[in-house]
């Protein structure tokens, strides 16, 4: 059942990134809806979901946005792993949790593929450039996470896949 769940949640993501238009004014910056399902899967399930969905997340927006194979995913389980190291110190349930890891998530998978891309020769993106998408990336990150997070939670306590109590989220067996 957790499997076909998180296809969804993925499949849902990858929806919301493809439909929803890039933001000129944010250096062309796309709302991180597969970062975002990153972010929660980091701070709620184990360390091997969380695996198992960053790359699959990274291997759809990859293909989505004809990079080559990988690098979205690198970026995501390294900073997947990061966020998944502090999730004990902070406040799991809170708006401003979401807001700040879906922003420092969104932020550092852009530039990490940037410098892959430009290390590659595949993009010709100059710094000033790629840290206005950098920015944009945060801000649009740091919106969506929270919706994206709460969506993820809900569909995880109405399938009997988390338990919640007032300040943790248990994985059933």
């Amino acid at each position: 059942m957790s499997a076909l769940v998180i296809l969804f949640v993925l499949t849902i993501g990858a929806l919301l990134q493809a439909v929803i238009p890039a933001v000129l004014s944010l250096g062309q910056a796309k709302v991180p809806a597969l970062a975002a399902v990153v972010v929660y899967y980091a701070l709620v399930r184990d360390r091997r979901t969380l695996l198992s969905v960053a790359i699959v997340a990274g291997i759809v927006q990859d293909g989505m946005g004809l990079i080559p194979f990988g690098y979205s995913s690198v970026a995501f389980v390294v900073l997947g792993l990061m966020i998944a190291r502090f999730k004990e110190l902070v406040f799991v349930h809170e708006v401003l949790t979401h807001m700040l890891f879906g922003l420092l998530m969104a932020a550092g998978a852009t530039g990490v593929l940037f410098v892959l891309l430009t290390s590659t020769d595949l993009v010709e993106m100059s710094f000033s450039q790629a840290f206005h998408k950098m920015i944009g990336s945060a801000l649009l990150g740091a919106i969506a996470t929270p919706f994206i997070f709460q969506g993820c939670a809900r569909l995880d306590r109405l399938m009997g896949l988390v338990e919640s109590t007032d300040s943790t989220w248990q994985e059933v067996p």
